[in-house]
Parts: C-alpha cells; structure tokens; sequence
C-alpha cells in the first residue's frame, strides 16, 4: 500500500516456525517483552480475524488475570502498534469492536501458509495427483526452521495451538513419507522420518513407516532392529507391548523379506472360498456389518482377530456373517473357511473340534492320510498352517466359546467370525473377541424388510393388516421372512386374512411351513434344549407371568427359588437370548418367545402344581404392590396382610423413588395377574386387594380408568366366589374411580352400595373410608356444605374404633371444606389438628395435605406470608416423595400464593413447574394454568 508520499509500505511478516522473527521489508524487529510476544503470537496465530481483549488476557494470565490486566494489555498494543510504526509498517494491530485484530496477509505468517499449504497438499493427494502433492508437502514443510517460538511463556490455550503446529508437522511427514514410498523413493523419505524417530521415539506411526522405509529400500535388518528397539522402550517407558500399527508394520517387513529371500515356506496350493451364497442386501443391519468393518479396520495385521455375533433365534445371524464375509473376502487373499458348528440343530448333536479341523486341514489342502488323529496335533497342524497367511474362519452357528476355541486362528492377519445364540463373553476374555449383539429389527425395519420380499404396492394396500402382522413378528427377521413367504406360496391368502389367523390362532402355528430348519416352534426348542434343566423350568413359568417384563424376585417367587437361583437362571436365559435384560434386574421376552414358554408350561407343569405356582405369583404381586405403596403413602390399606406362602420373594425398596419406580414398571402386569388370580379356583381374595395396592399410585397419576379397570376385574372375581368383604372394597374402589371420572351418578351408585356392605359385614374401618370418600366426592363436584355430614360421621366412626390415621385424614378434608365455605377459622383449627396427628405418626404424605390446606386457610385469612410457607413445605414434602398430582396441585396453591402477594417471579416458576407435572399425567388442569401463565409475563432482572 503507498503511503502520502507515494512509496509502497513495506511488506511485515511474523514467523513462527521457529525462533519468533518479525521483518518489516528488509528490517528486523526484535520483540523482547514477554507480554509483547505473547499478544504478537496470539494474534498472529488467529489468522486475521479478531482476538477478544478476555481472549488475550487469560492467555497472558493463565493462572489468575490482575485487576490492572485491562491497562497492562492496552500498554503492550500500544507498545507493539510503535515497534512496528517505527519500521515503517503502518497501523498493523487494529481495533474493533470484537477485539483486536493483526492486519496481515495469510502468507505473511508462517504458520498459517503451512496450513493453507497442507490442506493443498492433502486435496492434490486425495485427487490422485502425487507429484503436485509431494511438491507443496514439500513447500509446506520447507516453512519449518525448529521447534516453533520455543521461548514463549506458559500462557494458555496459545501454547496448545503450539502443541497442534507441531502435531500437524510430524503428520504431514508421516503422509509425505507414504507418498514417498508410493512413489519409489525410500530413501528420500528416510531423510526426514529417520530425525523425526529420534525426536518421537514412542510414537508408533513414525517407527511403522521408518521400518518400512527401510525394508523398503532393501534394508530389512535395520528395519527388523527399529522394531527391537521399538517394543524395548515400550515396555520399558509405559509398560505395553507395541499396538496395532506397529504390529502391522512388523508383520509387512517379515513376510516382504520371506518372499524376497525364498524362504521355502510352503505357500497354500488351495485357496479355500467356503463362503455360502447370500442376499446382495440384509436389512437393518448397517450398523452391525459397520461395527464388524471397524474391528477388521482398526486391528494390526499382526494380530488374529476374533469377533462374536450373538442373539436370539431367527434374528438372522448366519444371513449376516455370510454378506459380511463376502464384503471382505478380498482382504483375505489366503481363502475363505466357513462352517455350520450345528450348535442348535434338529439332532442336537454338534459338531466336535476334530472333526471340523478334518474339514479344514483338507479344505487347506492336507491329504486325508497326513491328518493327525490326535486332536491336539490336527490343531497344531491348522495352527501352523494358518500362521503365515490371512484367512478369513466363520465358525457359524456355535452352541459354547469351548466348541470354538481350538478353531480360531492364532497367525498375524486372520479372522475369526464366530456366530451363535450365545453370547460367548469368554471369548472376550480369553482372545480378545469384540462382541456384537444382533437385536430385533426396529419397526421401520421390519418393514423394509418385508417390503423386500412382498413389494410395497401389496403392503400398502392392507396398511392395517401390515401393521398387526408387524406387531405380532415383533421385529424378528425370521419371522418376517415366514410371513412373506406364506404369502408368497397362496396368492388367494390376504395380509389381513393372515393377520386374522396369527390374532386367533397360536404365531407358532400360523409361522410353519412344514420345513424343521424354518420352523419357529423347532428352532426355539433347539435353544431350550441347550439350557440346563433349572433354566428351562424357569423358561416354562415365565411363560405363566403376565407382564412384558419379569424382575429377578418375580421369578424367584414363581419357581420357589432364591434371589441368587433366579438371577442366574435369568443370566443364563439372556445368555442364550431368551430373555434381555433391558433395565438392570428387569427382563424382557420376545411375543414368540413367550409363546412357546406358555407352551412349555402347559406341557410340562401338572394342574397340581400350577396352584402352588399362581398362588406365588400373587402372594408375590400383592406383597410388593403393599411395600411399593408404604414407600409413597403412609395410610395403612383397609386388609390384614398375611405371610406370603413359602417360596415367595417379594421386592424390597429403599425409599419412594423405587417403589414408584416399580409401581410404573408392573402396571401393565398388575391388571392380567388379577385375572389370572380371579381365573385359578381355590385363591380368593387377592384381585381386590391387589386392586385396593396400587389404587394410591395411579390416583396420584390421575389414572382414573386404569383404577376402574381394575376394580371391574376384582368385583368380577368376589361375586364369583361371593365374597361380600371384597365386593365392598372392590365398589368403594370403583365409585371413587368413577368420580375421578366425573360419573358422579355411577360414583354415588357404587359408593352406596359399598357403604351398604361394609355396614352388613361389620367392617367398620370400610364404613368410615366410604364415608370419607363420600364426603370427598360431595366436594369434588363443589358441594362442599353437603360433603361436611359424611366426612363428619367417618371422623366420628374413626375415632370410635381408634384409627388414627382415619381421624387425620378425616380432618383434614373437613378443614379443606371449611376453608371452601370462607370458614377459614375453624378450617385451620381442624388442619392444625390433622397435622398433628400426621406429625405424631410420621405420615410425610399426610403432612404434605394438612400443610396445603392450611396454605388455603392462611390465605383466606390475609397471611400472604404464612400460605406461602406451607404451600411450598407441602409441594417439598411431595417433591420427596416423587408424587405427581399432590404436588402439581399444591404449586399451583403455592404460585396463587406468590401471585396474591404480587411475586410475579416466584409464581411463574411455581406454576411452570406444577404444568410440567399436569401434563406429565395429562390431567385437565393444566391447559388452564397455561392460560394463566400467558397472562403472566413477570419481569426478571438480567442475569
């Protein structure tokens, strides 16, 4: 640029590549002051866009930035603009209001034209174009006079951009080295590699493409000795042997050398390609065969590599193995081995070790007579023979990690693919084995694949009946596979006739063709028949158990066996993939899995024995659904607990967030174990209090309908057996769940007549909780003047019979409706007197109800102050507890509260925090308190 009198400004430049220089044209500039050296450096490293004044002072600062760090860095810009304003460069260091910014151009610095420059090189080296890269790596690294700026000071995040240049450097040598080599020219690449081994003697990739350079230029002992002196400083210097590259690196040099020297090593006059035909594509599985490229990709070539594909039965294991293995076949120029190990087969009997090396030592082209009859020799023999070469070993189909041990490969560079129903977690112990589990296909997988076998135009003619016959293969490929083809085999068979027979009739009928290989039911009972005798009793009553899921206690009570029996039976199950454990102590099976458990059962427990087992099963239920339910409320349910029979071991819970945690888990069970208890003659009793157990939680969810489901079911089961105590809870439980509903009619119906029932069996503790959910229901439909009566006879009858926890609850709700009527006085005498009790009894839950309706009292009173307080000590009581609705309802209270007393703040995160809560249970009331926060926008101070 000319300056006023027309001559050009001369041209600044800042390297970095080395000592630290600064040149204005032909004259130097010396930077002594550290500060003035790290701001130099910082920006010029940023490359022409600004640098932040905070930026530039924790670099020069690292440690604690002074209050004068804004003055002393303004000085050192200052001091810095006149070094360079004497040189005659101008205004170089500018201003601006995202910082300061050096006005250079990019190849002025050093250390950004080596960037701009590797990019190219790197760009020309992907495009093919290796003279024109090997010229600019060359230019690149032409800029480097040393360790770059070798004195600068500890500052920072600046002196990892100093790490990174020199990362970079031995990373663009390494990649030049390569094309070198490519290119014919080992020497020339030993030129820089073999300086740079001695700066970085533990950095692997350098010493790999030194040995190879070496070999390379026909120096095979030097290359040999690199690798010596590699693996000695390793273990010395970090106590490991050399890794993957190194290896790899190694195994090159040994067998380049072989050949050269004509070792007389006998190469394989038989190549084996063993590998079976396969579908050009498997659905679903893009993941897995990436995961099974990342473990051939990421191993040296001196390492025997060793990967385990497991999972259920059907789920299309050996369909993967085979497109993999001929994906890669080619990395395996030596040939190709593949074997059924016949693992779970028709006959059960699998194929042993001697005779699979038989076939293999012959596929390898061992005459018969050569093949030694002793075991351990053949292995010997296989073990040599596969020593020097890369082959590629699928042991498919294997039942136990022994039936495949001596099989595997132990020569750098061959793989071992070893599929079964197993997990084979041994293996990675023993060899190193990375595991890969096949899971169900997802839902839009299943459907591609069936797609692929039907063609989309004949799914999307019956999408209805694509979507149960979906449901009902659950995601199984083998399954998925039956379905189309028997389609396929009666073009007069609709998806929705087929749907209809796998929704009538048993999946494992309607899923068989006739052929024992594709036959769900045979190849499921081939994975039964390698469990042990307690695993596959364990299989058959699961098929008993109701829920998607059984815990370890569940079976432990259906069999009748310890916690530590159960858990390994389940271990063994997930092992053979029977069962997943999807969350920890919890199992899932798959639909067809369960139906051939079901099965099982029916064939194998006798009718005698299947009392005991459901009378288990719901001692089981109705003992953890109790514990579960004293962890969230502490009223005592209305019936006497007996001792669970012998054998049953029911769940145990620390505190509230495990009790609910297991309340949500088994409440898709909890409604079938009622009818299957209500089913089995001779266990009366438990479907109503089964019911009458989780009633509390689902209340609290606002779960109304699945309250009334419930009770329909144990109403069902007591006038079967006429059991008049049980029917009067069972209504109660029902006329309570109807209010929820808003069935006020049907509610008043049902409570009457528990009322009537619990008066003719002389259940006085049901006459007092009818009576009180009378009272309660009168108010919910805001009639809280006609609710006073009954709740006022249930405190009396409470009293009466000395049910304190009765008298509380009862005094509590007569306080809400005082505080209703405006009665606010006698509604806090009566909360007071409710909390105490509560208090007395260490109910946590009660006090969180007294304490909001206290809240509700106080603020009828005017004592903003006082509502407050117990508003937000009652939702904190529940907020413990891990309730939903009582506490939504008491944030409410409380953000109506804050909003009296004009804490716009505090109630706009009140209520925010009881919508989140509403809509989580999807109750009505939050679309109203979202209205309410539209209209509450409060001002917040900025942060």
């Amino acid at each position: 640029m000319a300056g006023e009198t027309g001559e050009e400004t001369p041209r600044a430049e800042v390297r970095l590549l080395g000592a630290l220089e600064v040149r204005v044209g032909a004259t130097a500039i010396t930077v002594t002051a550290a500060q003035q050296r790290v701001v130099l450096v910082a920006l010029a490293l940023a490359g022409g866009t600004p640098v932040t004044a905070d930026t530039l002072c924790d670099t020069l600062w690292p440690e604690r930035i002074p209050n004068t760090a804004r003055t002393s860095l303004h000085n050192t810009i200052r001091r810095l603009r006149t070094l360079f304003a004497d040189a005659g460069a101008g205004e170089l260091i500018r201003t601006g209001p995202e910082g300061y910014q050096l006005d250079l151009a990019p190849e002025a610095v050093d250390a950004i034209a080596f960037g701009r420059l590797l990019a190219e090189a790197r760009r020309a080296a992907e495009g093919g174009e290796a003279i024109a890269a090997l010229a600019t790596y060359d230019a690149a690294l032409g800029l480097w006079r040393g360790e770059p700026v070798p004195d600068l000071v500890n500052s920072g995040w600046l002196t990892g951009l100093v790490d990174q240049l020199v990362e970079q450097r031995v990373v663009a040598i390494e990649e030049w080295a390569d094309l070198e080599r490519a290119a014919g020219r080992p020497e020339r690449a030993l030129e820089r590699l073999a300086p740079l081994a001695e700066a970085w003697p533990l950095r692997e990739s350098v010493r790999a493409r030194l040995m190879l350079a070496l070999q390379a230029a026909g120096r095979t002992a030097e290359a040999l000795e690199q690798y010596l002196a590699a693996r000695q400083l390793l273990v010395a210097e970090l106590g490991v042997e050399p890794g993957p590259v190194l290896s790899k690196a190694h195994a090159e040099v040994l067998r380049l050398d072989d050949a050269q020297i004509g070792s007389g090593r006998a190469m394989p006059v038989v190549r084996p390609a063993q590998l079976p035909a396969v579908r050009t594509r498997v659905v679903g599985r893009e993941a897995e065969l990436a995961l099974l490229d990342d473990v051939l990709a990421e191993a040296g070539a001196g390492d025997p590599l060793v990967s385990v594909v497991s999972g259920p039965a059907g789920v299309g294991k050996t369909t993967l193995a085979a497109q993999w293995a001929q994906r890669v076949a080619k990395a395996f120029p030596d040939g190709q081995l593949w074997v059924n190990l016949r693992g779970f087969d028709p006959d059960g009997t699998p194929l042993t070790a001697e005779q699979v090396l038989r076939r293999f030592l012959g596929a390898l082209g061992v005459a018969a007579d050569e093949i030694p009859i002793d075991v351990e020799a053949a292995a010997d023999l296989y073990r040599s023979l596969l020593a020097d070469r890369r082959l590629l070993v699928v042991l498919d189909n294997a039942r136990e990690a022994a039936q495949v041990r001596s099989l595997l490969p132990t020569g750098p560079g061959s793989f071992a693919l070893v599929t079964s129903r197993h997990d084979l977690s041994s293996l990675a112990v023993t060899h190193g084995a990375r595991l890969v589990s096949l899971e169900l296909l997802s839902l839009e997988d299943a459907e591609e694949l069936l797609a692929e076998r039907l063609g989309r135009t004949r799914l999307a003619a019956e999408p209805e009946a694509v979507a149960e016959i979906l449901r009902h293969c659950g995601g199984l490929p083998l399954a998925l596979a039956l379905v189309a083809a028997r389609v396929a085999a009666r073009t007069d068979l609709s998806l929705a006739a087929l749907a209809a027979q796998l929704r009538e009739s048993s999946s494992l009928d309607v899923l068989n063709l006739g052929d024992a290989s594709t036959d769900l039911r045979a190849v499921l009972s081939w994975s039964v028949d390698a469990l042990s005798i307690r695993a596959a009793r364990s299989l058959a009553l699961v098929g008993l158990h109701p829920g998607p899921e059984i815990s370890v206690p569940a079976l432990a009570s259906l069999a009748g066996i310890q916690l530590r029996e159960a858990r390994a039976t389940l271990d063994e199950l997930a092992r053979a993939h029977l069962v997943a454990e999807r969350e920890p102590g919890r199992f899932a099976m798959h639909d067809l899995v369960r139906d051939h458990a079901r099965e099982l059962f029916e064939a194998s427990v006798a009718p005698a024995e299947r009392l005991d087992v459901v009378r288990r099963l719901a001692d089981h239920y109705l003992h953890s659904a109790y514990a579960a339910t004293r962890t969230l409320f502490h009223t005592p349910l209305p019936f006497a607990l007996d001792q669970p029979v012998d054998g049953v071991e029911p769940e145990r819970f620390a505190g509230p967030e495990e009790g609910s945690a297991w309340l949500q888990a088994e409440l898709p069970a909890l409604g079938k174990v009622v009818d299957l208890v209500a089913a089995t003659p001779g266990i009366e009793g438990h479907p109503w209090r089964l019911a009458r157990a989780v009633s509390g939680y689902l209340w609290d969810r606002c779960a109304w309908a699945d309250i009334a489901q419930l009770h329909e079911r144990a109403l069902t089961a007591c006038l079967r057996v006429a059991d008049r105590a049980g029917e009067a809870d069972a209504r109660h439980g029902l006329g309570d769940a109807y209010a929820g509903l808003g069935r006020w009619a049907e509610s008043r119906v049902e409570l009457d007549r528990a009322l009537k029932l619990s008066i003719a069996v002389g259940d006085q503790m049901g006459e007092s909780d009818v009576l009180c959910t009378l009272g309660r229901t009168m108010e919910m439909q805001g009639k809280p003047r006609e609710g006073l009566l009954p709740t006022r006879e249930a405190l009396e009858l409470y009293r009466r019979i000395g049910d304190r926890s009765g008298e509380a609850v009862s005094l509590n709700n007569l306080g809400w409706m005082h505080a209703l009527l405006g009665e606010y006085d006698d509604a806090l005498v009566r909360c007071q007197e409710a909390l105490a009790l509560y208090q007395e009894d260490g109910d946590l839950p009660g006090q969180s109800f007294a304490l909001d309706s206290m809240g509700r009292a106080y603020v009828g009173l005017g004592d903003l102050s006082r509502a407050i307080d117990s508003f937000a000590e009652a939702a904190a009581v529940t907020r413990s507890l891990g309730q939903f609705y009582n506490q939504a309802v008491g944030l409410t209270h409380l953000g109506e509260a804050h909003h009296a007393a004009g804490h716009l703040i505090e109630a706009h995160e009140a209520w925010v925090a009881a919508l989140a809560l509403f809509d989580e249970i999807g109750h009505p009331r939050a679309e109203t308190l979202r209205s309410r926060l539209a209209l509450l926008v409060p001002e917040r101070e900025p942060r």
